[in-house]
């Protein structure tokens, strides 16, 4: 497999130097990228919140945005380095896509999401002509679509499937799939296509191929699939009529297409929602702008306590959120045995928070959460897209029936040191080795963060004497507490007939497993943060109001907060707001 590496010198892996080069290097293309696409609140700006609004009234994808994004090369961030592009660490693809996500879901999912979802199959499963051919595609501005296979466990769009067979002649491909995203546009596509019975894992196989070189007539548009979000997307049917491909496109060995595909699941589940981060700041700077208009409080924000709870929350949130897919991205490149369990929590938790995050700010916005015009219409475009790119081609149900087989045994392993999972983990910027498409594949369903919570907990945490001090330590002695109870109720879910995960028990356990896991996440973002570098993200009061949140989530109650806590989270987001920096862990300046 091609590498998946950042660009580092392998010298300085780990080291001082690797980070500090990588952390220049990503935050320099994040501020080109925001600049070539310039202010979204600018009304004159092609492409801005005016132009992409108009673009959704119209059912179409955003023209200009979409021209700026191939003279920007973004498709380059997800072409791994040793084939000509700059994919650096999945960590960083989280963050560099976030720009799209906070203009617009369409052009995120449009012009750089189905592409990247597609491409990550071939990297980690095809051979080197096939690699090559899809880099180069995707380097050229070429575009590549995929169509999920119909998983007994699946939720796609409606129940159909493409089927392919060997015959004397070659290889024929037929059937149908209603809703592929760029189906006319693709210029290369990723299919997974029946070959067998049943739905184990020799039923499928996955083909690369090139619609357009395939036989004229045997391939068949069947008309756009429209959907009440993200309405600009080219969502159409796609029918194969006894199709011959070329041997050439069997992607991996015959019949191996559900393995190869749940290779990659953990890879988009645990970099989509770190993407997706970036339509939450969008929310939470619509709702601050509404706030601190004229009239729309009779006294500063600060001072309406519904407002600053609304603020404040929703901040702490995206932390936790941040800190989770930072933790989930980093662990595909430093921890792969983990990653089946922590992206299918990520994928199952960011979303869902994110989205209450957004109603909870209905109490700032009031009746401009509903306004389809304005300045503040992007607030309510961006609730009618989440659901929909988070949901994607698994539900949370889903995510939980992943997580939940393998709570047994996390449970029964020992939660040791030598077991916790490493610093690096939690430290944004560090450089990651090579993804190993093998050790992704063993589907260990380990889980290193209850060890490093462990670990943590008897160390020591570094905080100062007094209140908030107190309240923290609790706060880490109410989280163990809660994952001892998570651990014993673990245990008894496994019956020995391999039925569990249908018990009434497991999903609302996989639940609370996935908020203790973000607890985790954030106290190791806390405990790792570089005091000059990520200055906000080594204070102790973003921490302590996001494991309240979590803990009481959880059932838990622990000493009150001081109102200090709330007005200083409050006082951040306003700071940024007026300085244009981000909502999440990085505080990088933005366009507007």
């Amino acid at each position: 497999m091609t590498d998946l590496l950042d660009r580092t010198d392998p010298q300085a892996r780990g080291s001082r130097e690797g980070q500090e080069a990588r952390r220049a290097e990503i935050l320099a293309r994040l501020a080109e990228i925001e600049h070539h696409l310039g202010d979204p609140w600018d009304r004159h700006n092609p492409v801005g919140f005016a132009a992409l609004l108009a673009a959704d009234d119209a059912a179409e994808l955003p023209a200009e945005a979409l021209r700026r994004y191939h003279r920007l090369g973004i498709n380059a961030e997800f072409v791994p380095a040793g084939l000509g592009g700059r994919l650096a660490g999945l960590d960083a693809l989280g963050l560099l896509l976030r720009p799209l996500f906070r203009r617009d879901v369409t052009l995120a999912v449009g012009g750089a999401l189905t592409s990247f979802m597609a491409s990550m199959m071939i990297w980690l499963n095809g051979d080197e002509a096939q690699q090559r051919r899809a880099a180069d595609t995707l380097l050229d501005g070429g575009v590549m679509t995929i169509a999920f296979q119909q998983f007994a466990h699946g939720n796609d769009f409606v129940n159909d499937e493409f089927r392919a067979a060997r015959t004397p002649a070659g290889t024929v491909m037929s059937g149908r799939k209603a809703a592929v995203n760029n189906a006319e546009h693709a210029d290369l596509l990723v299919a997974f296509a029946r070959t067998g019975p049943g739905s184990d894992d020799s039923s499928h196989t996955l083909l690369l191929t090139a619609p357009a070189e395939l036989p004229a007539g045997r391939v068949r548009y069947t008309g756009r699939y429209r959907t009440d979000a993200v309405r600009g997307l080219r969502i159409a049917g796609l029918e194969f009529d006894d199709c011959p491909v070329p041997e050439d496109a069997v992607v991996g060995d015959w019949g191996r297409g559900i393995p190869l595909g749940l290779r990659a699941f953990p890879v988009t589940h645990a970099t989509v929602p770190s993407m997706v981060l970036g339509l939450a700041d969008t929310a939470l700077r619509t709702a601050t702008r509404f706030a601190l208009e004229k009239g729309a409080f009779s006294r500063p924000v600060t001072e309406v306590p519904m407002a600053r709870n609304a603020l404040a929350g929703t901040f702490a949130d995206l932390l936790v959120c941040d800190s989770l897919a930072l933790a989930a991205t980093r662990a595909l490149h430093l921890v792969p045995e983990h990653s089946n369990v922590l992206s299918a929590v990520a994928k199952y938790l960011v979303p869902k928070l994110v989205g209450e995050a957004l109603y909870h700010l209905s109490v700032v916005m009031g009746d401009a959460f509903h306004t389809r015009s304005g300045d503040h219409a992007i607030f309510q475009k961006h609730v009618r897209d989440l659901a929909m790119v988070t949901f994607g081609h698994v539900s949370s149900a889903v995510c939980q029936a992943t997580i939940a087989p393998c709570l047994p045994g996390i449970a029964a392993a020992p939660w040791t040191a030598e077991r916790a999972a490493p610093d690096a983990l939690f430290r944004p910027y560090g450089p990651v080795p090579p993804i190993d498409a093998e050790r992704l594949a063993g589907f260990g369903g380990e889980d290193g963060l209850c060890a490093y919570a462990v670990r943590a907990a008897e160390g020591g945490l570094r905080v100062e004497d007094g209140e908030l001090g107190a309240i923290l330590r609790e706060q880490a002695a109410v989280l163990l507490d809660e994952l001892a109870e998570i651990r014993a109720a673990a245990l008894e879910l496994d019956s020995g007939d391999g039925q569990f995960t249908a018990s009434v028990r497991a999903f609302p356990l996989t639940d609370r497993y996935a908020l203790a896991l973000a607890a985790v996440s954030c106290l190791g973002v806390w405990l790792n943060a570089d005091a000059e570098h990520e200055a906000y993200s080594a204070r102790p009061e973003w921490l302590a109001l996001a494991l309240d949140r979590l803990l009481r989530r959880l059932g838990r109650t622990t000493a009150p907060l001081p109102a200090s806590v709330e007005a200083a989270l409050c006082e951040e987001v306003l700071r940024r707001a007026d300085e244009d920096r981000s909502y999440d862990l990085y505080d990088v300046r933005l366009a507007g």
